[in-house]
């Protein structure tokens, strides 16, 4: 018995011993692949440093490209802004330089109109009248140029009031019947009501208002119409002027608000002008916090609409009015 004992315990420790073997095994195993990961994972991590440095050195060029960049992009706004103040600077003197002897010449016309130093020929009442109309045309011309650098040069001051529509839209009677009488084009206004008023500069309204409507005369054919209305929202206030003239083709409905745009060129052209009327007149309206927008096509006619905001003054009961005709 004893030695049967002795043999069981023998089988017993050699049976722990493997058993001890296999977990020792298990665990080199597993520390082995650990070992082999963290390898893995450590060579990962070099290659991402790496990378990172690589980047980070890209980014540090890219930087100083941006900066140069920049730079050179401060230098050459500095450049054009210089440049153009210049531009503006010489634009303004030559034109008051050219208009004072402009002056001269329209107050001498008027000297010899009423001639103060003789009679006058039918000849020569008929030559100073062309050389009058030539001397307004360049007057004309001149102030365009004149206001359109002010406007550049944000030297524009705006009187923002309360301004009664009606008004100011009737006083344009005088100018554009003349204007449209001499062409042979119907001019129509449809004023608002009396209690309608916007949040403008009056001066510079009218002067939109005047660009606008000798446009439309002055591209409307004999026998056409002008049309001004206008239509109120629950904020602003829109002044529509509507002519059945020739119209502008859909892909020039921006650029003709662009300086120096004119669309009839060249030297065959039938009609005159620097191509800033519009220019300006937008300016001017973006200026009083509205704008000017064109809905045209071509053979039917055009509408320029200028928006303005509305002054609260305006009665609720005209703001719904305007709105029904509108509608």
């Amino acid at each position: 018995m004893p030695f049967a004992f002795s043999k069981v315990n023998a089988v017993m420790r050699a049976v722990r011993m493997s058993r001890q073997r296999e977990v020792a095994a298990a665990r080199m195993t597993a520390l082995e692949e650990s070992n082999h990961l963290l390898q893995s994972q450590a060579r990962q991590l070099e290659n991402q440093t790496n990378e990172a440095r690589e980047l980070a050195h890209e980014l540090a060029l890219t930087n100083e490209e941006l900066r140069a960049v920049i730079s050179e992009a401060r230098k050459a706004w500095a450049a054009a802004d210089s440049a153009n103040r210049s531009k503006a600077e010489f634009l303004t003197v030559m034109s008051h330089e050219l208009r004072t002897p402009l002056n001269s010449i329209g107050g001498y016309v008027d000297l010899l109109e009423m001639e103060l130093r003789g009679p006058l020929t039918g000849a020569q009442k008929s030559d100073l009248t062309r050389i009058k109309r030539s001397q307004l045309h360049l007057l004309g011309i001149i102030n365009d140029i004149l206001n359109f650098t002010r406007l550049e040069a944000t030297e524009v001051k705006y009187d923002i009031i309360d301004v009664p529509l009606r008004p100011l839209i009737t006083d344009l009677d005088a100018v554009v019947s003349s204007l449209a009488r001499a062409k042979s084009v119907a001019y129509r206004c449809d004023s608002p009501s009396r209690n309608v008023y916007a949040r403008t500069d009056p001066d510079k309204l009218r002067q939109v208002m005047i660009n606008l409507l000798s446009n439309a005369v002055k591209f409307t054919p004999a026998g056409g119409r002008v049309r001004v209305s206008c239509t109120l929202k629950e904020k602003t206030v829109s002044i529509h002027v509507e002519d059945n003239g020739p119209g502008i083709p859909h892909d020039k409905h921006e650029s003709v608000f662009e300086p120096f745009v004119q669309l009839d060129r060249g030297l065959t052209r039938t009609t005159e002008g620097t191509g800033l009327g519009l220019a300006i007149s937008r300016g001017l309206a973006r200026g009083m916090g509205g704008d000017i927008v064109l809905r045209s096509d071509p053979g039917v006619g055009s509408v320029f609409t200028v928006t303005v905001p509305l002054a609260t003054r305006t009665p609720s009961h005209n703001r719904k009015e305007l709105q029904r005709n509108e509608r």
